[in-house]
């Protein structure tokens, strides 16, 4: 097979290996599991060098190396792995992909910050269970992303008013959206939106409703 790898150097969605790295490996698998996004791949490339420079190795036994510690993590994890050649040699490049069963473990919680693997805070270890939420899992595939804004504002003596804006969609977790219109951010409880789709713009659509009580 042809040599797809990156030339980048590492990021929080890929990370070379040696065949001597791979004692932490369950980690670095754990970690990309809890922390790629939905709709992205993880990518660990096993025989590179951190120059990206191929080494020697056996890649049936590479594989059978991936499979034994993939199989050691619950909730199983998306992953797939193939042979590469890269100048002459072959590599064995793993994909993992965002499950919507997360947070994985294999002892504790790991995640990517920058370009480490480090145990989770309570905090994000919140936020993977929050995925589980399937409004929670749709609207995480949004974020950072231009957004159509429906404001349907329900006054007491029944009259109704729309509004529509174009927005950016900055923060979501199970209790609220966070959305920046207008030059600054708004935020929305969670119950209060409801997702649909802008067919005109071909972007996400979320309606919210705000219901105002009439001064006397």
């Amino acid at each position: 097979m042809a040599d797809n790898s990156t030339t980048m150097g590492e990021d929080y969605l890929l990370e070379r290996k040696t065949k001597n790295d791979l004692k932490d490996l369950l980690k670095t698998l754990v970690a990309f599991a809890n922390s790629v996004r939905p709709g992205h791949v993880a990518r660990i490339l096993i025989g590179e060098r951190d120059d990206g420079t191929p080494e020697d190795l056996d890649p049936d036994v590479v594989q059978k190396t991936v499979r034994k510690e993939a199989d050691k993590i619950y909730p199983p994890i998306i992953w797939r792995s193939a042979v590469y050649g890269k100048a002459g040699k072959q590599c064995v490049r793993v994909e993992i992909e965002h499950s919507g069963d997360t947070p994985h473990f294999g002892g504790p919680a790991w995640v990517r910050r920058g370009s480490v693997t480090v145990e989770a805070t309570e905090e994000e270890f919140q936020r993977l269970i929050d995925l589980r939420s399937s409004l929670v899992f749709e609207l995480e595939q949004w974020v950072g992303k231009p957004a159509t804004l429906e404001l349907v504002t329900i006054y007491q003596d029944g009259a109704v008013r729309a509004n529509t804006l174009d927005g950016l969609l900055k923060v979501v977790n199970r209790f609220y959206v966070t959305l920046a219109y207008n030059n600054r951010d708004w935020s929305f409880p969670l119950k209060a939106i409801t997702i649909c789709w802008d067919d005109l713009k071909k972007r996400l659509k979320l309606i919210v409703e705000q219901r105002v009580r009439l001064q006397n």
